[in-house]
């Protein structure tokens, strides 16, 4: 048995952040029944399933820390201050060769919970074709016929406040898309006017208004859903399927523990068999094995789990022989088809009460935004900036009109092709962007490029535009044989002509939207209040080209990277079948967003729960688990 020592965190300076007294180190065994790499949005999922099993003993191994170890993740407010925490691995891309050579930073959850601690709390599960379209790639039981039922049994919807005086009309919902399951969904606390006034504008690009986006047809626009609990608190993986469940004896789950290489016995047929990982215990510095008597699950999310597979000799030959990596098997499709949604905005100036940006003037505001919603529940801080979005299907004619063709050839229909989400204050904001080898970059940290600087005096409300069809495909790749070196990240976005089309359409789509009569109410100056990028930089008859120059200094992450461990059959790109098994050797799953083989059509926080409860009922069945 190894037992770890109790250790001290301080955290001090951060405003962010709260001390916590003790973390207490499990005492954990040599031997379980299943190992889970990574404690992340899927991952707790599946530990809290398979210990449904009292004989099955389960182990945990997570990378990050508790979340409670930076107190905003909970609060909904605090959702754009989360970025470069201790909760974020807080990583680059590289150089994006068709964004003016810009170096995106890109968030991902580091500890227990993963992203579902850090990200803009929207819960969506897409349109039903996404999935049914998986199937037809060869994944049988993975239909939206098969996942709904899932989906439906792991939430629960908690109804508005009525009477919080707050414009209720589109907070509608269907009673039978939710059950009594442990996530917990519900509406955003606070509602500036300009919120509705949003949902209200997208007849001007043909976005109907809609009762619910969560049972199938994701088309359509309402008042988003979020990831809240009653006290309108962030419902994680962490809070809703682990911190229940933490004192079954039959689980066990260790944070501040990296995973450093999966390991391998080689059976009589010359197939190599996983048995076990081997991991850092930080706090000791200790190198540790645990041992699985039935199998070792992946699940360390988009970058990570590509990496630790060809850290452990699973990837393309020239990955492994570059990085002096002894080969388990060969399979070029590792860390490849990295596919990933992009953002980008305009922003106008508004009249201060259809903004929430007056809450993050200072540090002083926004502390007594914090205040109040701590002491009442109410203000700005009971919501994120966003989380309304709109879903836009594009017809077949408009789609070849703009030069989408690949879209229809692709099977990418009877689904949403643009996501259009508000933003209540200027965005992207707290982010910093690196100053680019030739592109136009700002390190103020508001904006990538330097269109305009936002005032703190004034207020803004932003619209920003995500294509959902995204075609272009990057790759991640190992900087070196190490697990604490991070991967080369290249999403690669717009290598592929039909995503910069669509692009250029959706921001056309955009300033129609700003146009809108129930938008435009709140504006303040001329242009509907526009100030990026501003009729200068690009005028309202402004070429596709102009257009475009404007999406590439100003595209950022969606952070809803995926695919790099597809599920596919292997001669068609894939590295895990659809019964979530690595090819080419044994008793060895990935199951988080990596094996998704086609994005959804929408954030991906909800199908990330839903490939969790998906690969737990799949290890059940076949180890005929009983509970």
């Amino acid at each position: 048995m190894y037992l770890s020592t109790l250790i001290t965190l301080t955290l001090a300076g951060a405003a962010c952040a709260k001390p916590i007294d003790k973390i207490k180190r499990q005492t954990i065994q040599d031997t379980y029944d299943f190992i889970i790499a990574g404690g992340g949005t899927a991952g707790l999922v599946i530990a809290n399933r398979l210990t449904e099993c009292p004989n099955t003993r389960v182990l945990v191994l997570e990378a990050g820390p508790e979340p409670g170890v930076v107190a905003n993740y909970m609060y909904p407010g605090g959702n754009q201050n989360l970025a470069g925490t201790a909760i974020d691995y807080n990583y680059y891309t590289l150089p994006q060769k068709n964004l003016n050579n810009r170096i995106l930073p890109y968030h991902r959850g580091r500890g227990l919970g993963g992203s579902s601690v850090i990200n803009g709390l929207y819960y969506g599960r897409g349109s039903a074709s996404v999935y049914d379209h998986w199937v037809q790639l060869g994944n049988q039981g993975w239909g939206w016929d098969d996942l709904y039922p899932l989906s439906i049994k792991q939430t629960h919807f908690n109804p508005p406040n009525l009477n919080d005086g707050f414009d209720h009309s589109f907070q509608t919902w269907d009673p039978t898309a939710y059950s009594n399951g442990e996530l917990q969904i519900a509406f955003q606390g606070y509602v500036p006017d300009s919120n509705v006034g949003f949902i209200r504008a997208g007849e001007a690009i043909g976005i109907p208004i809609v009762n619910e986006l969560n049972n199938g047809n994701n088309t359509g626009v309402k008042q988003g859903t979020g990831c809240f609990d009653r006290r309108l608190r962030r419902s994680s993986s962490y809070d809703a399927f682990y911190k229940p469940v933490q004192n079954r004896t039959n689980l066990d789950v260790l944070h501040y523990a990296s995973v450093t290489s999966l390991q391998f016995t080689k059976g009589s047929n010359g197939t190599s068999r996983a048995t076990g990982v081997s991991f850092t215990d930080q706090p000791t510095g200790q190198f540790i094995t645990v041992n699985a008597t039935k199998e070792v699950i992946v699940a360390m999310g988009a970058f990570s789990s590509p990496q630790l597979l060809m850290i452990s000799g699973i990837g393309p030959q020239a990955q492994l022989s570059q990085n002096g990596i002894n080969p388990v098997y060969i399979n070029e499709n590792v860390g490849q088809n990295l596919n990933d949604h992009s953002v980008f905005s305009i922003m106008a100036l508004v009249d201060q009460t259809a903004s929430t940006s007056s809450m993050s003037v200072s540090a002083s505001t926004l502390e007594a935004a914090r205040q109040q919603f701590l002491d009442s529940m109410t203000g700005p801080y009971t919501a994120p900036s966003g989380i309304t979005n709109g879903f836009q299907q594009l017809s077949n004619a408009t789609l070849r009109a703009i030069g989408a063709q690949a879209v229809l050839d692709a099977g990418l229909v009877n689904q949403s092709h643009v996501e259009f989400l508000y933003e209540s204050l200027f965005y992207p904001s707290g982010l910093a962007f690196l100053p680019s080898s030739g592109g136009t970059s700002s390190t103020g940290g508001t904006s990538s490029s330097a269109y305009y600087v936002p005032q703190s005096n004034l207020s803004y409300i932003s619209l920003t535009a995500s294509p959902l069809v995204a075609l272009s495909r990057g790759s991640v790749t190992l900087k070196s044989a190490s697990i604490f070196d991070a991967p080369n990240i290249d999403p690669n976005y717009y290598s592929n002509e039909t995503d910069r089309a669509v692009a250029i359409n959706a921001f056309k789509d955009l300033r129609k939207l700003l146009a809108h009569p129930a938008i435009a109410q709140f504006t303040i100056g001329p242009n509907n209040g526009e100030v990026q990028p501003g009729l200068a930089h690009v005028p309202a008859n402004a070429s596709d080209d102009t257009i475009f120059d404007y999406i590439k200094a100003n595209t950022i992450p969606n952070w809803h990277a995926s695919g790099t461990c597809q599920m596919m059959p292997e001669a068609d790109g894939g590295v895990v079948d659809s019964r979530l098994r690595v090819y080419g050797v044994q008793n060895l799953r990935v199951c988080d967003v990596s094996i998704i083989p086609r994005l959804p059509d929408v954030n991906l926080q909800g199908p990330v729960f839903m490939i969790g409860e998906k690969g737990a009922q799949i290890i059940k069945e076949d180890y005929n688990l009983q509970c």
